[in-house]
């Protein structure tokens, strides 16, 4: 908040936006572990916050890039739009879910979206709820590329029961699942981990709120398929809001996306668990 910020930054430091500031800062800039000791201390003192919003935008060499076998594909938040699904009158049956988290409620049905609020610029978005929606186009390249692992759904029009081409499908990943492991960081924020496990299932379904770091996945987890989801998922439930699966890819699929200028996504390394080796 910007009626904080001088309790670290100096006055010209970010960019102003309205009762905010925002700061970009390097993980190796001294300050940044202070950021999550000012926010305590604020929210004790006042009730209220340093800072309500956050990003981590990991940036690699070429040689990383190369080197590496798995890839987190992530929606960037100008790909994310509003309403989601079930205010359009998508079904979900929460028999499924988990009874502790409420992660795994199964989606009944076609995905139904007003279709005006898709970003049109992108190859690929996301629903406040969750929901990624792909274009024709990606659809197209993927299906040219024989990609596996993904399937695609029309979406409907809201409020429209009779199927009508719009260009617009509904991304799902078929199994096998991955398996999320140490040492994948998960919690609140950076400089909370919640241990108190405020957000995380004793049945390890949800996982926490946010990643904090880069995924890990299981040995076992190494399928051929060039899209995988894992079995955990991270997030909460409120309202529309639902855990969600996290969503890796080959290296096959990060360049197709590169080379065919495809919208509204980026990538983070992810990694496979090594192998232990046994006298």
């Amino acid at each position: 908040m910007e009626k904080y910020a001088a309790r670290l930054f100096c006055d010209d430091e970010g960019e102003r936006k309205g009762l905010a500031r925002m700061i970009f800062m390097r993980a190796d800039d001294p300050r940044l572990p202070q950021i999550g000791r000012i926010n305590r201390e604020i929210n004790s003192e006042t009730g209220g916050y340093f800072f309500y919003g956050w990003d981590v935008v990991r940036r690699y060499s070429s040689e990383e890039i190369d080197s590496a076998g798995l890839f987190r594909l992530i929606v960037t938040r100008s790909a994310y739009f509003e309403p989601a699904g079930e205010d359009c009158g998508t079904l979900y049956d929460d028999g499924p879910a988990c009874d502790v988290c409420l992660a795994g409620a199964k989606q009944v049905g076609p995905l139904y979206l007003d279709i005006s609020r898709i970003p049109k610029s992108k190859d690929i978005a996301k629903t406040i709820g969750g929901e990624i929606v792909v274009s024709q186009r990606l659809v197209d390249i993927f299906t040219e590329h024989v990609v596996t692992g993904a399937a695609f759904r029309p979406v409907r029009q809201r409020k429209m029961k009779n199927l009508r081409p719009n260009g617009w499908y509904q991304l799902a990943v078929r199994p096998p699942e991955a398996e999320i492991v140490p040492p994948t960081r998960v919690g609140l924020d950076p400089f909370d981990d919640d241990p108190e496990g405020k957000y995380r299932c004793p049945q390890g379904d949800t996982i926490g709120l946010n990643l904090l770091s880069e995924v890990t996945i299981g040995v076992g987890s190494q399928y051929k398929a060039d899209v995988i989801a894992t079995r955990q998922f991270v997030g909460r439930r409120a309202g529309v809001l639902r855990p969600e699966k996290v969503i890796l890819v080959s290296p096959r699929v990060r360049r197709l996306f590169e080379n065919s200028r495809l919208k509204g996504c980026r990538f983070e390394i992810a990694h496979v668990e090594p192998i232990m080796k046994t006298d």
